[in-house]
């Protein structure tokens, strides 16, 4: 796929990974409108990547099914046609135990993890298959392949969610001129992994290496918008899925930090822990006591 003047969405885009993608869309010549959930959220982005191209803001919660068609709509009549939607919008709200999380987080990354994807995909792929084209690009994350997600559980869940879900309706839509791409980018230098609210002692303690774990894991988010884009333009698959990080990716930071700890170059990232207590139900049995 030639980019260049492609028009694509990229949902959550305000900040952090997609906004990433929104700058190297742009430098690769797409036209790029990006969404956030407050305009002052949405101006500030647009300040910023408004000499890069050509670029929209608008205001949207993917939340909210009424506001994610109309979005499709506002695009469409500024720029005439949607080729490439990106699902971008999600969060990881808490780490630690998941019986020391409440459930309300659960509830709440669900909402924009998974039915904020749904509501986006049921209104752009019917617009998609009635011009028999289009690519739609969901974002994976830890969880994604069904492996245990501590210390962010409740997210991986979400995440397997997501996958199932893409690799569903890749089936559904074969032959249909759509093409579905599923992204993860792998651990992303971002507030949301450098400014995390770690739940209860048990968390922290499985916070303890952290840093660590950042280090040789954790890439900036520019890297991995710039590997999306090259997907984007080199696939010709009508299904793809994408992993940035291999089986081998650990063994290559582990030998990369060790240079850098000899050479004395390099550093930890720097990350906040925010504390957060354990969650206790009101339904709780007198007897049953959490620590």
């Amino acid at each position: 796929m030639d980019i260049k003047d492609k028009i694509v969405v990229i949902t959550g885009s305000s900040r952090g990974f997609g906004f990433a993608i929104a700058e190297s869309l742009l430098e690769a010549g797409a036209v790029v409108a990006i969404t956030g959930r407050s305009q002052k959220a949405v101006d500030g982005a647009l300040t910023n990547l408004r000499s890069k191209g050509r670029v929209s803001g608008f205001v949207m919660d993917v939340r909210e099914e009424g506001q994610v068609y109309k979005l499709v709509e506002s695009v469409i009549k500024e720029f005439g046609h949607i080729d490439i939607w990106i699902n971008n919008a999600g969060y990881s709200n808490a780490a630690g135990m998941i019986l020391d999380m409440n459930p309300k987080d659960a509830l709440d990354m669900f909402l924009s993890n998974d039915l904020g994807a749904l509501y986006c995909i049921q209104a752009i792929v019917p617009y998609m298959l009635s011009r028999k084209q289009g690519l739609l690009v969901n974002l994976y994350g830890n969880g994604s392949f069904l492996r245990p997600a501590s210390p962010t559980g409740l997210y991986g869940a979400t995440k397997a969610w997501l996958t199932s879900f893409t690799r569903t309706l890749a089936k559904e839509l074969k032959g249909s001129g759509v093409q579905i791409l599923g992204f993860n980018p792998g651990m992303l230098l971002t507030d949301m992994l450098t400014n995390p609210i770690v739940v209860g002692k048990r968390g922290m303690e499985m916070m303890k290496n952290f840093g660590f774990v950042l280090r040789f894991l954790g890439r900036p988010a520019e890297y991995a918008a710039k590997e999306l884009v090259k997907t984007i333009a080199s696939n010709r698959k009508e299904f793809k899925e994408v992993q940035l990080l291999k089986p081998w990716t650990p063994l290559l930071g582990l030998i990369r930090v060790n240079w850098e700890n000899l050479t004395k170059t390099g550093k930890t990232p720097e990350f906040t822990l925010q504390y957060q207590e354990v969650y206790q139900s009101k339904f709780n049995s007198s007897a049953i006591k959490k620590e």
